[in-house]
């Protein structure tokens, strides 16, 4: 993946628009998806290295049929999904990468109010997806093994704030986005 390091290192030290290491590590592990897809001869149309990459790290946004589908085209190229998901990284490997084999380190910066929002944002919508995996999982798993009885599912997961003072109750992206409950100022 010839000129990734470099990639890397100018998104993460600009000044403008500075990628997070996650979302470093995002990029890298598309750019790892796709090289695997090239190296298969695999044409993929447009989107579905996204709908792939959403499918392989159990981005809570994909239905179940969707994700069976898109690993099922992988599996169809004799891409060994769980390999490519064991090499996928995370933004701790991106950041020792960065620090320790690059030498570089960001731009001295302090984050505003909405990009300290935004990232606790992602966090939770991180959890949120563990969760929805964990969950379909073992409901799959007790289903299979006769456990549990029920038809075609999709999991939800959402999270909701409660401001004692206002009584106001918002879905946590909704409290984030607009940085403040209906309390007055």
């Amino acid at each position: 993946m010839e000129g990734v390091g470099e990639e890397l290192e100018r998104r993460w030290t600009r000044t403008e628009d500075r990628s997070s290491l996650r979302d470093l590590a995002q990029y890298f592990n598309r750019s790892l998806l796709e090289e695997t897809l090239r190296e298969t001869e695999v044409d993929p149309l447009d989107g579905e290295i996204t709908n792939f990459y959403q499918s392989l790290t159990d981005d809570d946004d994909v239905t179940s049929g969707r994700r069976q589908q898109a690993l099922s085209r992988l599996r169809e190229h004799d891409i060994d999904t769980n390999n490519l998901k064991r090499d996928f990284v995370s933004y701790q490997s991106i950041r020792t990468y960065l620090y320790d084999c690059r030498n570089v380190a960001p731009p001295e910066k302090s984050a505003s109010a909405e990009e300290r929002r935004q990232t606790k944002k992602k966090t939770i919508q991180q959890l949120k997806s563990r969760i929805n995996t964990v969950t379909s999982e073992a409901l799959q798993g007790l289903t299979n093994a006769g456990n549990l009885s029920i038809g075609e599912f999709d999991v939800m997961v959402t999270v909701h704030v409660h401001c004692t003072d206002c009584g106001s109750r918002v879905s946590v992206t909704e409290l984030l986005n607009r940085g403040r409950c209906d309390c007055p100022e």
